[in-house]
């Protein structure tokens, strides 16, 4: 018998129901009397369904008695405070810098922490570096005020009054006035410029590292040396424009020297003086705190260093015509009779 003959012969042969094990004989009778029925063909009882694994993306749930408490819900953070994010201008803060430099200043003074080598050099900046120009100002500032007023004063017959009235004035306003000026404008500028460009360049920062205060190296020199400079300053301005004016009255309008000065001797008084160095000084201050102040807190690059060169001269100049006036008040209150006695 050929391969395949044996094999359709295997697929065609009687299986018994009693060898098979997936089929039983099921028999409605028993014994020998019984009715023999057909065979019924039945699935074994023994046959199960196969568990076949089922596979998911998500995880299977878990009971909650074996489940980890929840953690509780996260507080909502509190509100913030009404001026955490605010910032004051930069002009107000800029002035409570310079408040605060002040301060500081005026109490390493008194402690004597003052660097002398450095107050040497600012001596010699602020006076011999500024007297040319301040001198030269204050000349040409008392002759255009001569010849505003003594035309009128010579037409009034009141020439011998010409040579007090040019003191008064150039001693209480014109000479610690136009020195200020001056000044602010030629060491307030620098001071400003200098320390601006030491800050974005991180100088100062480098002086700490070293153990140096910023305050006690560079600002109070400079303070120390406006506040000593501006008087002599203010006192050679004066003798100049009071002398320059009583040389363009003589050879202009005609009025003696020797009149003019001797007019103006007998006008002035020890106070008019001590005012005018008191008010130099304040001035001084003013400026070297300024420019100091806006030097320090400069930012920005060279940029900011242009802006706060220009801010600190003009601040400067403010400052001194609001002293002036507050120092003016203070000083010279109610009718004064100096001009009684010029005119002899």
């Amino acid at each position: 018998m050929t391969p395949a003959g044996a094999g359709a012969a295997f697929l065609l042969r009687p299986i018994s129901a009693t060898t098979h094990p997936l089929i039983s004989l099921s028999c409605t009778g028993a014994g020998a009397g019984a009715n023999h029925k057909s065979h019924l063909f039945r699935l074994h009882r023994s046959r199960r369904r196969l568990l076949v694994p089922r596979l998911s993306l998500t995880p299977a749930p878990t009971s909650s008695n074996n489940s980890p408490p929840s953690p509780p819900p996260a507080s909502p953070e509190p509100p913030p405070p009404p001026f955490s994010r605010w910032s004051p201008p930069r002009a107000i803060w800029r002035g409570l810098s310079a408040l605060l430099l002040a301060g500081q200043v005026f109490h390493r003074v008194l402690t004597g922490r003052v660097h002398r080598r450095n107050l040497l050099a600012q001596l010699r900046r602020v006076g011999p570096g500024s007297a040319g120009v301040s001198l030269l100002t204050a000349a040409f500032v008392g002759m255009a005020f001569t010849i505003q007023f003594v035309r009128e004063f010579t037409r009034l017959g009141l020439h011998r009054s010409v040579g007090g009235v040019l003191a008064l004035a150039l001693s209480r306003e014109l000479s610690p006035v136009v020195t200020a000026v001056v000044a602010a404008g030629r060491v307030g500028s620098a001071f400003a410029a200098e320390l601006g460009t030491m800050q974005v360049s991180e100088q100062t920062d480098t002086l700490r590292v070293l153990g140096a205060q910023p305050v006690d190296y560079l600002v109070v020199p400079r303070v120390l040396a406006c506040v000593l400079a501006l008087p002599v300053l203010t006192l050679m301005s004066f003798a100049l424009g009071l002398a320059s004016s009583a040389f363009l009255a003589d050879s202009i309008f005609g009025v003696s020297t020797s009149i003019i000065l001797e007019s103006a001797r007998r006008a002035l008084r020890p106070w008019d003086l001590i005012s005018s160095l008191l008010k130099s000084q304040v001035f001084g201050a003013i400026i070297a705190v300024v420019s100091c102040a806006w030097g320090v807190t400069t930012h920005g690059g060279a940029k900011g260093v242009g802006e706060s060169t220009t801010s600190a001269v003009v601040v400067s100049l403010v400052g001194i015509f609001v002293a002036d006036f507050a120092l003016s008040c203070l000083f010279f209150q109610g009718a004064g009779d100096s001009l009684k006695y010029a005119m002899g």
